[in-house]
């Protein structure tokens, strides 16, 4: 039960940072609509397309080594266009040209929740599951509590250029390409690049999440205060003198 009720914790951490969404939201209802929407999408994505492409390719070309490096691809190329799914409803586009900031992290928040339980699950199941106390899974909590504002982050871009009337592709490729950065070092742990070894790998992973999450907020925090001084500058535009 230790990684259960780690990913507990950690999904009540997260929602308490979605509260804080809510509680903020001058209209509380799309923001709760593009969460519940974006909850069972990881999930279903895995299932519907990552694991259908993954067999096919492995199927057909056995474990080669382009076929190993062009997994890196399939979280970028297939989770961030899912996420975006929750931008097709008409509530929720009008909300993120209202203000796309909020609708970003609330649904990367759910898509990151849906991703919390996808994840315990299938390591619960797994032979070699350690069944340690919940406190010896803090790595976990803290990795998937900062992956559920990543999974945010990563749409801000779409959602500001669709809210500023620009072109949603390139906003959504800047957010593929800022998610194939986040999972790059991965790779080269699990290939041990450099030759550093499991325990200095794991302590480089560690690092690279915390700088991403530092660059992220800071990334939102300009992208927020564009976007404000932007709204202003219109609605000063469009007041009669």
């Amino acid at each position: 039960m230790g990684l259960l009720i780690a990913a507990g914790i950690t999904t009540a951490l997260a929602l308490g940072g979605f509260a804080m969404l809510l509680r903020r939201a001058r209209d509380w209802r799309p923001l709760m609509l593009a969460f519940v929407i974006a909850l069972p999408l990881q999930p279903l994505v895995f299932y519907a397309v990552r694991l259908p492409i993954d067999g096919m390719l492995r199927t057909t070309f056995g474990i080669a080594s382009w076929v190993t490096i062009a997994s890196l691809f399939y979280a970028p190329l297939i989770e961030e266009p899912a996420k975006w799914l929750t931008a097709a409803l008409p509530a929720v586009r009008r909300a993120i040209i209202a203000d796309p900031i909020p609708l970003a992290l609330a649904a990367g928040l759910g898509f990151g929740i849906g991703e919390i339980w996808f994840l315990a699950n299938a390591l619960v199941k797994a032979p070699n599951y350690p069944d340690l106390p919940f406190t010896q899974f803090s790595g976990f909590m803290i990795e998937r509590l900062s992956v559920c504002f990543l999974h945010g982050a990563f749409l801000v871009p779409p959602f500001y250029r669709l809210a500023r009337g620009g072109s949603f592709l390139v906003g959504g490729l800047c957010g593929m390409v800022l998610h194939f950065l986040l999972n790059f070092p991965i790779y080269l742990a699990q290939i041990d690049a450099f030759g550093w070894g499991a325990r200095a790998w794991a302590m480089a992973l560690v690092s690279w999440i915390f700088w991403c999450v530092f660059g992220c907020v800071g990334m939102v925090a300009v992208l927020a205060g564009r976007f404000k001084r932007w709204r202003s500058g219109a609605q000063s535009e469009a007041t009669p003198p």
